[in-house]
């Protein structure tokens, strides 16, 4: 059964802590570069083994 509270309960509730972004390092975006590169190359191997 659903419940339709007073509005003003949720002024009180504990607010939700924001997490602020981090700028990515130079060595987070080797991996994503590498980790993009290779799933590349294997989907480029593996369309080339569907559509031969």
């Amino acid at each position: 059964m659903v419940i339709k509270l007073n509005p003003t309960i949720s002024t009180f509730a504990r607010q939700e802590r924001v997490k602020q972004d981090q700028p990515l390092t130079k060595k987070q975006w080797i991996n994503i570069d590498r980790i993009v590169m290779i799933v590349l190359f294997i989907g480029v191997i593996a369309g080339a083994i569907i559509f031969s």
